[in-house]
């Protein structure tokens, strides 16, 4: 019989391994560590993460396993009709949703109270360094021992396709926070842009306002302030954008079945109304009219800015190319046709899919995404519109098809679903024990 002692020890190290695998699956969410040195990895952690999930021998893996060999299956063919696709790509997808199967499946009854305590502690780290940055300017490179330089800086157009860069910048950190060198009014937490770390705020908003833990009903108001301040920080457009819809649909969803929303939901949604008023009102050079509703209005009225613009103009591109390339045309025409340097286009990646990997596939991956949260699941209505928006909006405003940062929600809500019906069938049958430990 364990003595109590090696019971604690076994706890410890098994919470230990699992906010490890947390950790990593949320940094493959487009984080500078991602960038540096997991994506050179990704093809030893596609090819361990996937042992993992097929060695486990559960039949709800076959939902994550679909996706990833109907895209090895397409890539091949575009591959053979246009000879233009590499591996690459396939490995980091297989990597990104193997590395949160494995997150997930560990445990997954701890898996959400460990994922939101894991980020409030990231959080929390980021908003406090991004504010005393903002006191002491560059306090953050004289404390950590990482640096790196990034691939683009300052410069000068030599002419409209040529870009001279004349000074690189120098990013700080890796693991905990990242100071980029530039922008330092902007939190980006550990990923490369701001518009990527609300991915992950908004995530954790929406977990807590229709999936939080009991465990953590207690501080759910204090964790959803510490997100809402930390999406502030990010000075993300996007990001306040999504932050407004995912708490407005909530807030009606609780007068639609007379439930009452926390007093931080209708704090952070008159917060947004006040925002609104006070520049349609003010209209002048205030924080808040810099920093919030100047990232969507002019002095003219609503107006995009140049990065989404330049959304705009690459989805136009995919369509196109769509229409002429409907099984796929590969990353050569996409390229050429998108051609950044000169046009300034880039990320819309979901409709990238589509052109590059042909509707089929599109719809394919689409209909994954959505088929647990809108079949599996018992959120309400405004959770489920709520999630397609994030989904629609992330994969517009920027470049992966599979953040692990938002793709864990459906993972967990089939996890959850399966786990469920195993248990009955279980039962059923006169046996014990659950479906997702390893």
């Amino acid at each position: 019989m364990q003595s109590a002692t090696s019971i604690a020890r076994e706890k410890r190290r098994e919470a230990a391994c699992h906010y490890t695998l947390i950790y990593l699956m949320i940094a493959m969410g487009d984080s500078f560590l991602y960038d540096r040195i997991l994506f050179r990895l990704s093809p030893i952690l596609a090819i361990v993460a996937l042992f993992l999930v097929v060695a486990s021998r559960k039949t709800q893996y076959i939902f994550p396993l679909s996706i990833l060999a109907l895209g090895t299956l397409t890539m091949l063919f575009v591959r053979s009709t246009t000879n233009a696709m590499g591996p690459s790509e396939l490995f980091s997808w297989v990597a990104m949703i193997c590395l949160a199967v494995v997150a997930i499946g560990f445990n997954a009854s701890k898996f959400i109270e460990r994922l939101i305590l894991l980020t409030s502690a990231l959080v929390s780290f980021s908003v406090v360094i991004y504010l005393a940055s903002q006191v002491i300017p560059g306090i953050w490179n004289r404390i950590t021992p990482f640096s790196f330089p990034l691939l683009f800086g300052e410069g000068y157009w030599a002419d409209s396709t040529t870009h001279i860069t004349t000074r690189y910048y120098q990013a700080h950190g890796l693991f905990l926070y990242v100071d980029r060198g530039f922008d330092l009014d902007r939190n980006v937490g550990i990923f490369r842009e701001p518009a990527v770390y609300q991915i992950l705020l908004n995530s954790m908003i929406f977990v807590l306002l229709y999936m939080c833990p009991e465990a953590l009903r207690g501080k759910r108001k204090v964790l959803l302030a510490l997100f809402v301040i930390a999406l502030i920080t990010t000075q993300s457009a996007t990001g306040y954008f999504l932050g407004f819809i995912l708490f407005f649909l909530y807030f009606v969803g609780t007068i639609g079945n007379r439930r009452k929303a926390p007093r931080i939901v209708i704090a952070a949604f008159a917060l947004g109304l006040c925002a609104l008023m006070t520049f349609l009102i003010c209209a002048d050079n205030s924080w808040i009219a810099d920093t919030i509703l100047g990232r969507f209005f002019s002095k003219d009225g609503f107006a995009m800015d140049a990065s989404g613009n330049a959304r705009v103009g690459a989805a136009g591109i995919s369509l196109h190319l769509m229409a002429d390339y409907p099984l796929g045309c590969g990353y050569d025409v996409y390229s050429a046709a998108l051609n950044t340097e000169s046009t300034g286009y880039l990320a819309a990646c979901l409709f990238r899919l589509f052109a590059v990997y042909g509707i089929p596939f599109g719809i394919a991956v689409v209909a994954w995404v959505f088929y647990p949260v809108f079949a599996k699941s018992n959120l309400p209505l405004s959770a489920k519109i709520s999630f397609a928006i994030m989904y629609l909006l992330a994969t517009f405003f920027e470049d992966e098809i599979f953040y692990t940062t938002l793709i864990f929600i459906p993972l967990f809500i089939y996890f959850s679903f399966a786990r469920t019906a195993a248990c009955v069938s279980d039962v059923d049958e006169g046996s014990m024990g659950g479906t997702l430990g390893y």
